[in-house]
């Protein structure tokens, strides 16, 4: 999909799955914004409408369906309704380095917390490190995100990420 950028929004087409375009951003400083989409979710997004590349949203799509609500029937009895996200574009490096952050052209989202159907929020900060089922749910995301993400960052990984999970879909691999 990111070599054949039409493949991506003719999957969408094809299941049915409406997608809202975003006019491409070109950049001189490598943060352009190309085939990019609102997020086609069924769920509450706070903030709302974040924007993402086209494969980053179908591999949300796939996760959120396939991933994520699993996990959350399985762990807590009940369907996510909602989520916290702390941002999909920023033009930024990775940990004030020099390389581009998949932020840098929406190719990457974090997670900060999940609202359940019941109304109730379950958070990466304050339950990851717990032992309940909260803290499962949490873990089970985490480790079905690696499924459909190429990169899957969360507490474990380092104190940066204490507090929500990095999903991207950039060239490089990694699940902790």
């Amino acid at each position: 999909m990111r070599q054949d950028p039409e493949a991506c929004f003719a999957a969408f087409a094809a299941s049915a799955i409406p997608v809202t375009r975003v006019p491409d951003r070109p950049s001189t400083t490598g943060c352009e914004t190309e085939n990019a989409v609102r997020l086609p979710s069924v769920l509450r997004t706070i903030p709302a409408s974040p924007t993402l590349s086209c494969p980053m949203a179908a591999a949300w799509t796939m996760f959120e369906r396939h991933g994520l609500q699993a996990a959350a029937r399985t762990h807590l009895g009940q369907e996510v309704a909602g989520i916290r996200h702390l941002g999909t574009q920023s033009c930024r490096n990775i940990g004030g380095g020099t390389v581009r952050s998949q932020h840098a052209t929406a190719n990457a989202i974090d997670i900060a917390g999940f609202i359940l159907r019941d109304g109730r929020e379950v958070r990466v900060a304050p339950d990851w490190p717990g032992s309940g089922r909260d803290a499962a749910f949490l873990r089970a995301v985490r480790d079905a995100a690696c499924r459909w993400f190429r990169v899957v960052l969360s507490p474990d990984y380092d104190a940066a990420h204490r507090d929500h999970f990095h999903l991207d879909m950039g060239p490089w691999s990694s699940c902790r």
